[in-house]
């Protein structure tokens, strides 16, 4: 069985070690050092580092691990799976946020990038909102108990407009009395129940989009109005 460690680095950022009893993989590291200390203490041997997409905030770290670990840094084109231990670990790919955006699936855990973030999803250009809409469907489609670890920790002020799109989701309200980080997760059932971005199906979430002068009678004019802000 493979392990998620979360590294939180910079402003809001989240790295990732994936790791078994011997060999680890690093995913949009950030800083070397305290991916160094973990892989010590635990006697692991890093293999290789990837990322979730190629924005600098995620690939920053590769260099100075890379060089500190002795790894490699592997590209990962969406589809097919990687190994560690003998364990695989797909590579989903999730386009929309950027053309390279990929997600690691492991049975019970996800790391989604800057695709997929508790109660939130990533910014989309509009040219590429209908393959991001399919791209969030694909991870919606993993079992409901698999845990979310995203690229950022955007929770409070998600959480917050969360409130303010669907202010009766009760769902919501249960999540944020139960959540107590770290990590930063949730689960795919709980983005389900409270992420507004998920949910423009909702009565609130139409008549909130209503009350603020935004497109609202299709589902892709309210994708569009929460991702884009039209």
């Amino acid at each position: 069985m493979l392990e998620v460690r979360q590294f939180p680095y910079g402003e809001d950022n989240l790295g990732y070690l994936v790791h078994g009893k011997k060999e680890a993989a690093a995913i949009d590291p950030g800083p070397a050092g305290p991916v160094i200390e973990y892989l010590r203490r635990r006697g692991l041997i890093l293999k290789e580092i990837r990322n979730t997409h190629s924005h600098s905030d995620h690939t920053g770290g590769n260099r100075s691990l890379a060089g500190a670990a002795g790894a490699e840094v592997v590209d990962s084109p969406g589809g097919g799976d990687f190994r560690l231990e003998g364990e695989g670990i797909e590579v989903i790919p999730v386009p929309g946020h950027t053309p390279d955006s990929v997600a690691f699936y492991y049975p019970g855990w996800v790391i989604t990038g800057d695709t997929l973030f508790i109660a939130n999803a990533g910014n989309c250009p509009p040219g590429r909102l209908a393959v991001f809409r399919r791209s969030l469907d694909r991870l919606l489609a993993l079992p409901e108990e698999t845990a979310v670890y995203p690229g950022h920790d955007y929770t409070e002020r998600s959480l917050n407009r969360a409130a303010e799109i669907e202010p009766g989701n009760r769902d919501r309200e249960e999540f944020r009395r139960m959540y107590q980080p770290p990590p930063v997760a949730s689960t795919i059932g709980d983005e389900r129940r409270i992420n507004p971005y998920l949910r423009t199906d909702q009565p609130e979430v139409i008549a909130w989009l209503k009350r603020a002068g935004k497109p609202a009678a299709t589902a892709r004019e309210r994708f569009r109005a929460l991702v884009c802000g039209d």
